[in-house]
């Protein structure tokens, strides 16, 4: 119990972006944990990640459509998740500290989600890909995202390079040119996720310096129309109905009773009553 205090106490004490970080690196080591205790009780065929990669093929990613958020916390290899998170907790430490936590988290999320859809429009749009089963995983569409919002709100603003400044702009420009020209050449729908993150982050900063934030806004639509969807009841109240007469039945009732009533007042008071419902 001691020890489940003090990871909660641990866990509760980072930011936002360590928590994201966090929560990759355990959704890295998960698989080894698992495949580990899958050799061990000797179980074989069971592949787990399958259903948390984003499938290209459009009757694949219908099984599992939360896959267009989940292939983001998934990486192939320790090199893939280290560059990843090193760049988020270094660009998105930057923007929490201008913007706070909450947009941080939006941004991130919300990255991931335009760098898979811009992954699946491709690879069903482009000729060049008629055919291929393709799978994609890992957080860079994400951050990326993160970098190309801040670098659209201050283009001019110095990131530190080991002996050296250099303007953010010319790092998100570089990353972006070099994945235009690697799409050919290895990893295309990797690629092409980065390029939907990072136009999602700069389209995203735009507005947001316009007073709109585009996660909230999402949010808020789908929410007014799921709140202003007519029910039946509302509907049935549309009925008109003769107060007066209603009036006057359960006065009725009140002097002497339900039994008092006639036939076609009880049928009127009965449909009255069934329509309301």
């Amino acid at each position: 119990m001691e020890l489940k205090n003090k990871i909660n106490l641990y866990i509760s004490g980072l930011n936002i972006v360590e928590k994201i970080i966090l929560f990759n690196i355990t959704a890295y080591l998960l698989p080894f944990i698992l495949k580990t205790v899958l050799f061990l009780f000797n179980i074989k065929g069971i592949s787990l990640i399958n259903w948390f990669t984003i499938d290209a093929t459009l009757s694949e990613f219908i099984l599992k459509p939360w896959s267009l958020l989940t292939y983001g916390f998934i990486h192939g290899s320790f090199s893939h998740i280290f560059w990843n998170m090193l760049m988020l907790y270094y660009f998105g430490n930057i923007l929490k500290n201008i913007f706070g936590e909450k947009l941080i988290l939006n941004l991130f999320l919300s990255g991931i989600v335009a760098g898979g859809l811009t992954y699946l429009i491709s690879y069903n749009l482009f000729p060049v890909f008629k055919g291929i089963n393709s799978v994609m995983i890992g957080a860079s569409a994400g951050v990326m995202s993160v970098l190309f919002f801040l670098a659209a709100y201050d283009p001019q603003y110095r990131i530190r390079i080991i002996f050296f400044d250099i303007k953010i702009l010319y790092i998100a420009l570089f990353l972006f040119f070099y994945d235009i020209i690697q799409i050919p050449l290895n990893n295309s729908g990797g690629h092409i996720a980065h390029i939907g993150g990072a136009l999602w982050g700069y389209y995203y900063s735009v507005k947001y310096n316009n007073g709109s934030d585009l996660v909230n806004s999402i949010l808020s639509f789908f929410k007014k129309n799921i709140n202003n969807k007519p029910s039946l009841k509302s509907k049935k109240d549309t009925k008109n109905f003769d107060q007066n007469k209603i009036d006057e039945i359960l006065d009725k009732i009140s002097d002497s009773g339900y039994d008092s009533l006639t036939k076609s007042e009880k049928e009127y008071l009965f449909k009255v009553g069934k329509d309301d419902t």
